[in-house]
């Protein structure tokens, strides 16, 4: 049975709840673990990953967890940094040249492929496409989507309550930021991608 559009719906393809935004998110990352180096693969993952986090919860009940635990003033600072480099990504490789405004907000200032060398790929031993913002944080592919799937996963996990956001989270943004790191790399850092047998 097919919907009749009304009012404001969008028309959809089998996507009607943040939720299966959300699964559409974990198979995007798993093929994002597959192939790091995948252009392809980051895009879809990025450009998800901004909706299911700016626009999707509008389509939830206010009351929803999920939805709260979505909004800006509901998060620490460290993952709304990360979620503006998401937004960052999004807007750039949908648009390519930003209006003004959003230029004016970016948080990211370099974006590197993985070839480079320098103190960062040094410090991370990274070889894959990364970022750089503008207070000095560096997030490889594999760490951001390690962390985007992290708050994800804790968005849409009814039985904790959006006052408690993981501080594991927070610990592995924190390892990206070089000139203030300490201590060995959080789990949520240095875990690798499971490969997928194809």
């Amino acid at each position: 049975m097919g919907k009749l559009l009304a009012g404001n719906d969008g028309p959809t393809l089998g996507i009607t709840s943040s939720l299966d935004m959300f699964n559409k998110l974990k198979y995007e990352s798993r093929l994002l673990d597959n192939d790091l180096q995948n252009t392809y693969n980051a895009f879809n993952f990025i450009v998800t990953a901004w909706h299911l986090f700016n626009d999707w919860p509008k389509c939830e009940d206010k009351l929803n967890i999920s939805r709260i635990k979505r909004q800006k003033k509901q998060i620490p600072l460290e993952i709304l940094l990360v979620l503006n480099a998401v937004r960052d990504l999004c807007n750039g490789s949908k648009h390519f040249t930003l209006e003004e405004k959003a230029a004016n907000n970016r948080v990211i200032n370099e974006v590197l492929t993985g070839n480079e060398i320098g103190p960062y790929e040094y410090f991370f031993h990274e070889t894959t496409p990364a970022v750089k913002t503008k207070d000095g944080f560096y997030f490889p592919i594999r760490v951001l989507n390690n962390i985007v799937m992290s708050y994800f996963e804790w968005v849409f996990d009814d039985s904790i309550p959006a006052s408690k956001f993981p501080p594991e989270i927070i610990d592995a943004i924190k390892f990206c930021n070089i000139a203030k790191r300490t201590g060995s790399p959080p789990e949520i850092w240095s875990r690798e991608p499971k490969k997928q047998q194809g």
